[in-house]
């Protein structure tokens, strides 16, 4: 049942992207498969490990409020089995450090969506060709409050103003216009 369920998902969600794509020319190219993310092949490799955040957008403020006093951040993607990655986030929040780790199925039949296991979350994966930044990704995210926003991540401590200025100018085409940058003031939590 479950299975039919998750077809359905994401049969549907890839029929509403191919709409999207031929109505917005600025949309992201397809997103990563999941069949990237959730077998052994060597390609994999280069998506897991950590990501540091360096900015957010989306559609109105609500997307982007739980970023808000976050100084820094770094994402941690593991390969549990073939079908789940664990992700871990390491934030800053004044002099705080916070940390939180979560489960994501990454199946066949959801291609490309990736389910929090408590089915609150939702992601999406692209990598950093939109951006022209080959390392970075952008994660499209629906949490739990059902907020939408799109997460720039990129391998190295510092983005370029030129990486920044392109993740800025392909959300706001997307009409995602509220945008928030992480300072990081202080260093990363360990």
């Amino acid at each position: 049942m479950l299975s039919t369920f998750l077809s359905v998902v994401g049969l549907a969600g890839g029929l509403f992207y191919a709409g999207l794509e031929s109505m917005i020319p600025c949309i992201p190219p397809a997103p990563l498969s999941t069949a990237v993310l959730s077998t052994d092949h060597c390609v994999i490799l280069q998506y897991m490990g950590s990501w540091y955040f360096v900015a957010a957008a989306a559609w109105d403020e609500d997307g982007i409020r739980a970023f808000n006093g976050t100084d820094s951040s770094v994402l941690d993607i593991q390969k549990e089995d073939n079908t789940t990655l664990k992700v871990s986030e390491r934030w800053r929040i004044g002099d705080t450090c916070h940390s939180n780790s979560w489960n994501y199925m990454v199946h066949s039949v959801t291609d490309p969506l990736m389910f929090r296991d408590d089915f609150d979350a939702i992601a999406m994966i692209w990598d950093g060709k939109w951006i022209n930044c080959p390392s970075c990704i952008v994660i499209l995210m629906v949490d739990d409050d059902e907020e939408i926003s799109a997460m720039l991540f990129s391998r190295d401590e510092k983005t370029s103003d030129k990486v920044m200025e392109e993740f800025k100018s392909k959300t706001e085409c997307v009409l995602m216009e509220d945008l928030i940058k992480a300072p990081v003031t202080k260093d990363y939590c360990k």
